[in-house]
């Protein structure tokens, strides 16, 4: 079930996200701050959601691309923490990483708007 799996994933993401807030209050290098809060937000907070709407409006669920946001929701949530980890731990050459996961989101919350409003 599609709504499950979200939900699943958005649990991991909520963990992961706290692992991160963690080593930056032990180590008193909050640097990571924009990662950490990328996690949470994309991987927490909106696939939590997503997976609620998919299991409120089955119908929405059941749409043909819908399974496609489940997979371009990880690409986002895997893209922005790589890339603004990599942008803010002092890497430059990440940059391009966080700007195209920026985008798959942008077009992922589009499909799902799609699929909402046409379906429900």
């Amino acid at each position: 079930m599609l709504a499950e799996k979200f939900i699943k994933s958005s649990v991991v993401y909520v963990i992961l996200g706290m692992i991160i807030g963690i080593y930056m209050a032990a180590s008193q290098d909050h640097s990571q701050s924009p990662t950490h809060a990328h996690m949470n937000l994309l991987g927490w907070v909106t696939m939590a959601l997503m997976g609620l709407v998919y299991k409120n409006w089955p119908e929405v669920a059941a749409a043909k691309l819908a399974n496609l946001t489940f997979w371009l929701a990880h690409v986002t949530v895997i893209g922005l923490s790589v890339g603004i980890g990599g942008l803010y731990a002092g890497y430059p050459e990440f940059e391009p990483v966080a700007i195209i996961a920026s985008f798959v989101a942008v077009g992922n919350m589009l499909l799902f708007a799609f699929l909402f409003f046409r379906n429900s």
